[in-house]
């Protein structure tokens, strides 16, 4: 008997995460990718170019998320390594899952490190993952949560169909790197096409002074657009946006449905990471 349980148990762990492990990156508006080898010395070029091509105008509605961006890319070029508490909300199948609490952990640049530590739901607390750069790209090591845990970490591909069919991401997405270089490419596309009202206000979020940005698409003619609103938040004082919501189209009379929403709370930036925290 003891046997039998021994060989079922990893496979029970791997059904375990196929179902529930949530992985992500923050999406916006463009339906395109971010190009994952650009560097963000590149990056903003791209955006001081973009900005000496259309010099700014009163009514030129994206040169302020674009130079918004442009600050935080800047702000992050002196980032080696950060911590934080990340509260990540998602839509699955239609249905709006709880809040996850998740305890992270990063490295910037290459190589890239990962590691993530589930506080809330309960269902959830104690699971890991960890995701490096240095191996394998294409696989991860996870660690259930509650009596799954004492199998220990196991490896999984990034795009297993049973972990990515309960989620909107995958792992290789993460991070505010990702981010940054999201939201710069889409919004510099989203300038050319002069088709986004834009509503900026000061505000305070998780105990920060930020400037709230919000993008709202009214159209979508050609289906460029994956939401339509994206409210990002940029701490005033590290110059690094916070949190994201993005909310899709909505219906008569209602109010827009949130889709997909991030946060990055205690954000600590240089905290020397020892790299033995990513080997397991």
């Amino acid at each position: 008997m003891q046997t039998i349980t021994q060989g079922r148990f990893p496979r029970l762990a791997y059904i375990f995460f196929g179902g529930i492990l949530g992985i992500f990156i923050i999406a916006t508006g463009n339906a395109s990718q971010a190009k994952p080898d650009i560097s963000l010395k590149k990056l903003e070029q791209e955006i001081t170019n973009e900005l000496k091509i259309h010099p700014h105008k009163p009514n030129d509605s994206m040169d302020k998320p674009l130079e918004l961006i442009l600050e935080s890319i800047k702000s992050f070029e002196t980032v080696k390594d950060y911590t934080a508490t990340l509260f990540q909300l998602e839509r699955i199948k239609g249905k709006l899952q709880p809040e996850a609490s998740i305890q992270l952990q990063a490295t910037v640049g290459k190589p890239f490190f990962l590691h993530m530590k589930w506080m809330e739901p309960r269902a959830l607390k104690g699971q890991e993952a960890m995701y490096t750069t240095t191996k394998d790209p294409s696989k991860m090591r996870v660690k259930g949560a509650g009596f799954l845990g004492a199998v220990g970490f196991i490896t999984l591909d990034i795009n297993d169909p049973k972990s990515v069919a309960n989620n909107r991401h995958n792992i290789s997405e993460a991070g505010l790197e990702m981010l940054l270089k999201t939201l710069e490419e889409g919004w510099i596309e989203e300038a050319r096409r002069k088709a986004t009202e834009v509503s900026i206000s000061d505000v305070v979020h998780y105990d920060r002074s930020c400037t709230k940005l919000e993008l709202t698409h009214p159209t979508n003619p050609d289906g460029h657009f994956l939401f339509y609103k994206n409210i990002v938040y940029f701490d005033k004082e590290n110059k690094l946006p916070i949190r994201i919501e993005n909310y899709s189209w909505p219906k008569d009379g209602e109010s827009p449905p949130l889709e997909e929403a991030y946060g990055y709370k205690d954000l600590k930036l240089n905290p020397g990471l020892d790299l033995a925290v990513f080997q397991k």
